[in-house]
């Protein structure tokens, strides 16, 4: 199974979410900013999923989704916040909310369901 981005800046959060993505065979690779985020997004490594809590400490979420969109077209992006208020996402830019909070069960399951690989 693919290795997920998880961008969440609550080390807390960050921790149960890796360990149910791990206790479902999905491996986790972190990020605890948006620039942590951008510099895996960026990268050669391969992922079949992507994360973004809305709230990261050093810019927002959403340009986080946006980097995402250009360099791993294709790849599901969850977009995850606690606010009510609509996306500032540029037009056509597709993602998944899931709303906090959330239980990391869930989560989980979600990711899984987005990445498996049909036969």
């Amino acid at each position: 199974m693919s290795s997920v981005l998880l961008a969440e800046d609550e080390f807390l959060i960050r921790a149960v979410l890796v360990d149910a993505l791990g206790d479902v065979g999905v491996e986790c690779i972190e990020a605890a900013t948006g620039r942590e985020a951008l510099d895996v997004i960026e990268s050669d490594r391969p992922l079949g999923a992507i994360i973004v809590d809305i709230g990261l400490p050093d810019m927002s979420g959403e340009k986080v989704i946006e980097a995402a969109a250009r360099h791993r077209p294709g790849v599901p992006i969850i977009r995850c916040s606690g606010a009510s208020a609509p996306s500032g996402l540029s037009a056509g830019i597709k993602t998944h909310s899931f709303p906090k909070p959330y239980s990391a069960s869930e989560l989980s399951n979600f990711v899984v369901s987005l990445i498996r690989k049909d036969p």
